[in-house]
């Protein structure tokens, strides 16, 4: 009897460990994380073949493991997230910190898109239009004063002071004046307008898209260069460029490179001039093997260099 009872408890021992073996594991590296970049990368470890999660209580999404492991990327936000992993009934809880807006997608797209048309523009229309934006502004400021010195003059009029109709001829014959300079600035507009649609058509595929849409997608690919960016909730957070190597040993499409660089950097209220001078400096340094480069600032923007055997990678953030 004492036997059967041995060999019982070996049997139930044998069976938990066997139970054991066949229990679903999870794990995670770090349950803090600030995103790098464009997003935070959760990485860890499942005997499970998908696992589960939810961000801040959204709705469920899998991802899938690949012998053992995972690595899961979760785009930055300007708010805290709340990342919650299960597999089996095992959970994981993992923090992923905030991050500051760079700039509106709407302000990003108009400022690049501008800027971006400008340089398709030959330099005879590049002056036209700056003559003209220039000629434009002086114009209202002058339509301004015109329509202030008008209300004052009509008023004194009203309580009888005579004096003042000679200030409303006066005013009268400026405004004419005016509009006949308008006049003559609307041929010149017609050009610049005319200049500026065939330029947009030039630089079709450079340009950003009117809309776009909330987490990590590319804006812009040509054979220079990608343009892919993070959003959240309209808040621009994120900004990668994705460069060939090939493009920067050639002398052409290493000026197209340098001057979407510029743009981009530009628009999201940096020193382009400055920040291409010690991108230039990083880039041509060889005192370090490392696959990223330490970070570059100007007025509060952030920019880090990245490579691999292909491909250079510019992260800006804020």
């Amino acid at each position: 009897m004492k036997k059967l009872i041995r060999i019982a408890s070996i049997v139930a021992l044998l069976l938990l460990g066997l139970a054991g073996c066949g229990r679903p594991t999870l794990s995670v590296k770090n349950h803090q994380l600030k995103p790098d970049g464009l997003a935070a990368v959760i990485k860890g470890q499942s005997s499970h073949k998908q696992i589960r999660y939810r961000i801040n209580n959204g709705s469920a999404k899998t991802e899938s493991t690949n012998n053992g492991s995972f690595a899961l990327t979760i785009p930055a936000t300007t708010q805290s997230q709340r990342v919650v992993l299960s597999a089996g009934g095992v959970k994981q809880t993992v923090k992923v910190g905030k991050v500051n807006s760079l700039t509106t997608y709407q302000k990003l797209q108009r400022a690049y898109n501008q800027a971006t048309i400008a340089t398709a523009l030959s330099k005879a229309d590049q002056k036209r239009a700056a003559a003209l934006q220039t000629q434009g502004t002086k114009l209202k400021r002058e339509q301004v004063a015109i329509q202030q010195a008008v209300a004052v003059a009509r008023k004194k009029l009203a309580k009888g002071d005579t004096s003042a109709a000679a200030t409303l001829q006066a005013q009268a014959k400026k405004a004419a004046a005016l509009k006949q300079q308008a006049a003559a600035m609307k041929q010149t507009q017609q050009m610049v307008e005319a200049a500026m649609k065939d330029a947009k058509s030039k630089v079709a595929n450079q340009l950003l898209p009117t809309k776009s849409k909330d987490g990590i997608h590319n804006l812009v690919t040509t054979k220079d260069v990608t343009i892919r960016m993070n959003q959240d909730r309209q808040q621009v957070t994120g900004i990668a460029m994705l460069v060939p190597v090939a493009a920067m040993k050639d002398k052409v499409r290493a000026k197209n490179f340098g001057l979407s660089f510029s743009i981009l950097a530009n628009s999201v209220g940096a020193d382009a001039k400055q920040i291409m001078k010690d991108f230039q400096k990083q880039a041509k340094s060889k005192k370090t093997t490392k696959t990223t480069t330490k970070a570059l600032h100007s007025n509060g923007v952030d920019f880090r260099i990245g490579y691999s055997t292909t491909t250079l990678y510019i992260y800006i953030t804020k």
